[in-house]
């Protein structure tokens, strides 16, 4: 068994090679962002890119790294560790398939890679792999108690090993669309409704498209707006588009600038998926005062706190009608998300917990 520790003798590694890399880079830095704030106890490594180094504080030091860790070699990579790591936590279950500390905590964000997988082969080898992932892990962190209901009946981990630590989001892009939005008439604008995010087959986009050009507001010269989507899979719902008479545009992915600025003039985000293990687009644009319409899938029903009637992800009537109800009678919940210093405090607890 391993020695109990205090977190103020403990060297922790964090696996900061996701930032600038989609979801998980931006939980690392809102991370980061939190630890600094607060300066915890101990010796922290942060391994990861030159620019992970501008999110170091007084009692860390950073690992250069120049891999990606989306990339095979990235995950064969040996960092030059001290010889004793205490802890080591990894944002995705993407990760060293080997123990670089004697605890590790690996955050698994949910488990519908392999259960919307594009093949039966896939979806056994993906959900092999998360398994695999799992049982190497001391304790896994998730965003959300259906995750933690899904990891526990997916991945046949007991329920003791799972914590959830919500994510937080970025209040200080937040606060620059609200004030964007209160400087100009979005009222006045030709509706515009918004989808953040990637194309994956759990994401409903074609459904979303289909039910959109039945919408009054699309009758009414409305546009439908997929940020963030690849380009074939622009050219496929383009395509679908044209078919069914959807007015639409995908301009892929954005600077922080011009997707600020986007969200200014979103007149509703719609979030049509199968399920979400958070839903990271549906908080930020509450906390930035964007009317959202959400499905009733995974763990949308309880990050919106139950406050917002959910529309079957199935039906095309519905999703047509919670469009057309969101631009007309518009509704925003009181929802206090996580700032990035209490969602580190929350990590700080865990790891105090692991180490003890």
């Amino acid at each position: 068994m391993d020695e109990q520790l205090e977190l103020d003798d403990a060297t922790i590694l964090i696996d900061a090679r996701w930032v600038g890399n989609g979801g998980p880079g931006r939980v690392v830095e809102n991370l980061l962002r939190g630890l600094r704030e607060v300066e915890p106890a101990g010796s922290w490594i942060l391994w990861g890119s030159d620019k992970v180094a501008e999110f170091g504080w007084s009692g860390s030091r950073h690992l250069h790294s120049a891999h990606s860790p989306k990339a095979l070699l990235g995950q064969r990579e040996i960092p030059k560790l001290p010889k004793q790591v205490d802890l080591a936590y990894f944002p995705h279950q993407i990760r060293p398939a080997w123990r670089l500390a004697r605890r590790e905590i690996t955050t698994i964000h949910d488990t519908i890679p392999f259960r919307y997988s594009s093949s039966r082969g896939a979806a056994m080898s993906l959900k092999l792999y998360f398994r695999w992932m799992a049982q190497l892990s001391t304790h896994i962190a998730t965003d959300s108690e259906f995750s933690k209901r899904c990891l526990i009946r997916d991945l046949k981990v007991a329920p003791e090993k799972v914590s959830v630590l919500a994510l937080p989001i970025d209040h200080e892009s937040a606060d620059r669309v609200r004030n964007l939005r209160d400087t100009s008439r979005t009222d006045e604008l030709t509706p515009l409704v918004v989808f953040l995010g990637r194309d994956a087959p759990h994401k409903n986009l074609d459904r979303l498209v289909r039910a959109f050009a039945k919408t009054e507001a699309q009758s009414k010269g409305a546009t439908l707006l997929l940020i963030g989507v690849g380009s074939e899979a622009a050219e496929r719902l383009t395509e679908l588009a044209q078919h069914c008479g959807a007015r639409l545009e995908t301009p892929g992915e954005l600077s922080q600038s011009d997707l600020e600025a986007t969200l200014a003039r979103a007149s509703l985000l719609v979030q049509p998926s199968f399920e979400e293990g958070f839903g990271l687009p549906v908080a930020e644009a509450l906390a930035a005062g964007i009317p959202v319409a959400i499905s009733s899938g995974g763990s949308l029903p309880e990050i919106t706190q139950n406050q917002l009637r959910g529309f079957d992800p199935n039906s095309e009537a519905e999703i047509t009608e919670a469009i057309d109800e969101g631009l007309t009678s518009p509704s925003l919940p009181a929802i206090q998300f996580l700032r990035p210093e209490e969602f580190a405090e929350n990590f700080l607890g865990l790891a105090s917990r692991i180490l003890a």
